[in-house]
């Protein structure tokens, strides 16, 4: 399993020579030119999706969010509770990083198994419930997938190195522009401003 928070540049397609500056952050256009995303959990079944496939790391802020919306997130999936209560779900990791836990078969303790048998995240289940936008409960990596944040004091915005394993993903001509699933993926994560710059600078 692969971390993919801040994943290393070998895990990271950051093409630094091919970046150019959106805000404050570098951002790798060729790559999410490559790429087409359209996140609908039925074409993962049997297959494998996001949740089963890699460790996810959080910081400190995200843990505590996460830790608020543990009770509401049980409903949905029993994985994450048991006789010690929840501690069970994050394992401490270095450089002030935690772990969340997975099941037996390698799946984040926070994803479960809808009425269509989809894989979705409980998590996101219980933002939906109060309202709330998913993006400020659920882990960065998960609501950035399968974008990605290369590590070191000037990260670059590329896509997951292994995005194309997965059938949620799929390669398409760079001259077709950014995608519309990728758009919305920036736009979520990092505004509407920021997507704007984005597909300025891009003629887009």
């Amino acid at each position: 399993m692969q971390g993919i928070i801040y994943v290393s540049e070998t895990d990271c397609n950051t093409g630094m020579e091919q970046t150019i500056m959106v805000d404050t952050l570098r951002v790798n256009v060729p790559a999410l030119m490559s790429i087409q995303h359209c996140c609908l959990p039925g074409v993962c079944k049997g297959k494998p999706n996001c949740c089963s496939c890699f460790q996810i790391h959080v910081d400190e802020k995200e843990l505590e969010t996460i830790v608020g919306f543990l009770p509401l997130s049980e409903k949905y999936t029993a994985a994450i509770g048991g006789e010690k209560g929840y501690d069970n779900v994050f394992e401490e990791d270095e450089d002030g990083l935690f772990l969340i836990d997975v099941d037996e078969n390698e799946q984040c303790v926070f994803a479960y198994s809808n009425e269509a048998k989809e894989t979705v995240c409980s998590l996101h289940s219980a933002a939906l419930e109060l309202g709330l936008p998913p993006v400020d409960v659920k882990p960065k990596c998960c609501s950035l997938w399968p974008l990605a944040l290369s590590g070191g004091p000037h990260p670059v915005l590329s896509i997951n190195a292994l995005s194309d394993s997965f059938p949620c993903n799929h390669e398409k001509a760079v001259s077709e522009g950014i995608d519309e699933g990728i758009q919305e993926t920036i736009r979520i994560y990092f505004g509407d401003s920021f997507l704007s710059e984005l597909l300025s600078k891009t003629g887009y």
